[in-house]
């Protein structure tokens, strides 16, 4: 089966299928190399939360982020 064809079945799926995708296929990868990538995004996290914290990364309240959200996907 090729790429383009798995692509096209993907298309085919509901956004509750692709997530469920998603899933499946992370964790298919290199379980070494998903540590990896989890620890990156760990101490990501950890320094947006304390630039949050230092009054150096401005936040959106939620409702106010989904509303901008949703804007830009109308475009």
């Amino acid at each position: 089966m090729s790429l383009a064809s798995i692509q096209e079945e993907i298309s085919r799926l509901n956004s509750t299928e692709r997530a469920m995708l998603i899933d499946i296929l992370w964790e298919s990868l290199d379980e070494t190399r998903v540590k990896e990538i989890e620890a990156k995004w760990a101490a990501e996290s950890e320094e947006r939360i304390d630039a949050v914290d230092r009054g150096e990364l401005p936040t959106v309240d939620g409702p106010s982020a989904l509303r901008n959200l949703r804007s830009s996907l109308k475009k």
